[in-house]
Protein backbone atom coordinates (compact mmCIF):
# COMPACT_ATOMS: atom_id res chain seq x y z
CA UNK A 1 0.00 0.00 0.00
CA UNK A 2 1.94 3.12 -0.99
CA UNK A 3 0.95 6.52 0.86
CA UNK A 4 0.34 9.29 -1.75
CA UNK A 5 0.09 13.14 -1.11
CA UNK A 6 -3.87 14.58 -1.44
CA UNK A 7 -4.27 17.77 -3.58
CA UNK A 8 -5.77 19.40 -0.01
CA UNK A 9 -2.19 18.53 2.03
CA UNK A 10 -0.09 19.54 -0.93
CA UNK A 11 -2.35 23.01 -0.86
CA UNK A 12 -1.84 23.24 2.64
CA UNK A 13 2.16 23.09 2.36
CA UNK A 14 1.99 25.82 -0.02
CA UNK A 15 -0.06 28.35 1.75
CA UNK A 16 3.28 28.70 4.28
CA UNK A 17 5.63 29.61 1.16
CA UNK A 18 4.82 32.93 1.66
CA UNK A 19 5.96 33.93 5.05
CA UNK A 20 8.86 35.81 5.62
CA UNK A 21 12.44 33.82 5.35
CA UNK A 22 14.94 34.29 8.32
CA UNK A 23 16.52 37.00 6.60
CA UNK A 24 13.63 38.79 6.39
CA UNK A 25 12.97 38.37 10.27
CA UNK A 26 16.48 40.18 11.36
CA UNK A 27 16.05 42.91 8.42
CA UNK A 28 12.36 43.63 10.19
CA UNK A 29 14.46 43.52 13.43
CA UNK A 30 16.85 45.95 12.37
CA UNK A 31 13.83 48.18 10.47
CA UNK A 32 12.36 48.52 14.24
CA UNK A 33 15.66 49.10 15.97
CA UNK A 34 16.41 52.06 13.76
CA UNK A 35 12.95 52.99 14.51
CA UNK A 36 13.24 52.37 18.14
CA UNK A 37 16.66 55.01 17.69
CA UNK A 38 14.46 57.27 16.06
CA UNK A 39 11.98 57.58 19.29
CA UNK A 40 14.85 57.48 21.52
CA UNK A 41 16.52 60.82 19.33
CA UNK A 42 12.94 62.63 19.57
CA UNK A 43 12.93 62.28 22.67
CA UNK A 44 16.45 63.42 23.51
CA UNK A 45 15.91 66.13 21.31
CA UNK A 46 12.45 67.03 22.23
CA UNK A 47 12.88 70.92 23.67
CA UNK A 48 14.46 71.77 20.66
CA UNK A 49 12.03 70.46 18.59
CA UNK A 50 9.22 72.03 20.66
CA UNK A 51 10.72 75.36 20.16
CA UNK A 52 10.22 74.86 16.32
CA UNK A 53 7.01 72.68 15.75
CA UNK A 54 5.31 73.46 19.14
CA UNK A 55 5.18 70.92 22.06
CA UNK A 56 2.41 68.56 20.67
CA UNK A 57 4.99 67.54 17.94
CA UNK A 58 6.96 65.07 19.33
CA UNK A 59 4.52 63.66 21.56
CA UNK A 60 2.14 62.81 17.93
CA UNK A 61 5.51 62.27 15.75
CA UNK A 62 6.32 59.37 18.54
CA UNK A 63 2.62 58.19 19.23
CA UNK A 64 2.37 57.45 15.19
CA UNK A 65 6.06 55.41 15.62
CA UNK A 66 4.34 53.66 18.22
CA UNK A 67 1.28 52.81 16.02
CA UNK A 68 3.95 51.64 12.90
CA UNK A 69 6.19 49.68 15.56
CA UNK A 70 3.15 47.82 16.96
CA UNK A 71 1.66 47.18 13.55
CA UNK A 72 4.93 45.56 11.85
CA UNK A 73 5.33 43.83 15.11
CA UNK A 74 1.89 42.54 14.61
CA UNK A 75 2.19 42.06 10.77
CA UNK A 76 5.02 40.12 10.70
CA UNK A 77 5.88 38.73 14.25
CA UNK A 78 2.60 37.41 15.21
CA UNK A 79 1.87 36.20 11.71
CA UNK A 80 -1.10 38.43 11.21
CA UNK A 81 -0.41 40.07 7.55
CA UNK A 82 -0.26 36.24 6.13
CA UNK A 83 -3.36 34.87 8.60
CA UNK A 84 -6.93 35.28 7.03
CA UNK A 85 -8.10 39.08 6.93
CA UNK A 86 -11.12 38.68 9.98
CA UNK A 87 -7.87 38.04 12.15
CA UNK A 88 -6.35 41.31 10.92
CA UNK A 89 -9.35 43.48 11.31
CA UNK A 90 -9.88 42.09 15.03
CA UNK A 91 -6.27 43.23 15.70
CA UNK A 92 -7.03 46.66 14.52
CA UNK A 93 -10.12 47.22 16.22
CA UNK A 94 -8.24 45.92 19.30
CA UNK A 95 -5.09 48.68 18.72
CA UNK A 96 -7.97 51.27 17.71
CA UNK A 97 -10.07 50.34 21.16
CA UNK A 98 -6.45 50.40 23.03
CA UNK A 99 -5.35 54.13 21.97
CA UNK A 100 -8.70 55.28 21.87
CA UNK A 101 -8.68 53.88 26.10
CA UNK A 102 -5.35 55.63 26.30
CA UNK A 103 -6.31 58.79 24.99
CA UNK A 104 -9.39 58.85 27.20
CA UNK A 105 -7.27 58.03 30.30
CA UNK A 106 -4.51 60.57 29.90
CA UNK A 107 -8.11 63.46 29.85
CA UNK A 108 -9.39 61.96 32.60
CA UNK A 109 -7.31 63.33 34.99
CA UNK A 110 -5.33 66.69 35.53
CA UNK A 111 -2.83 65.95 33.72
CA UNK A 112 -2.29 68.31 30.66
CA UNK A 113 -0.56 65.70 28.43
CA UNK A 114 -0.54 67.56 25.46
CA UNK A 115 1.58 71.07 26.73
CA UNK A 116 3.46 69.36 29.27
CA UNK A 117 2.04 70.18 32.49
CA UNK A 118 2.31 73.97 32.12
CA UNK A 119 -1.44 74.35 33.26
CA UNK A 120 -0.81 71.43 35.82
CA UNK A 121 -1.74 72.43 39.49
CA UNK A 122 -0.66 69.39 40.64
CA UNK A 123 -2.36 66.04 41.38
CA UNK A 124 -6.17 65.53 42.89
CA UNK A 125 -6.16 65.17 46.22
CA UNK A 126 -3.34 68.18 47.20
CA UNK A 127 -0.25 65.96 46.32
CA UNK A 128 1.70 67.98 44.75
Amino acid sequence: MSVTESPETHHDHDAHDDHPSDRSYVMIAIGLAILTAVEVLLFVIEDQIADTLGVGSVKIALILLMIVKFWIVGAYFMHLKFDNLILTKLFISGLVLAVAVYFIMLSAFEFNFWNDGLLDQGLPGGIS
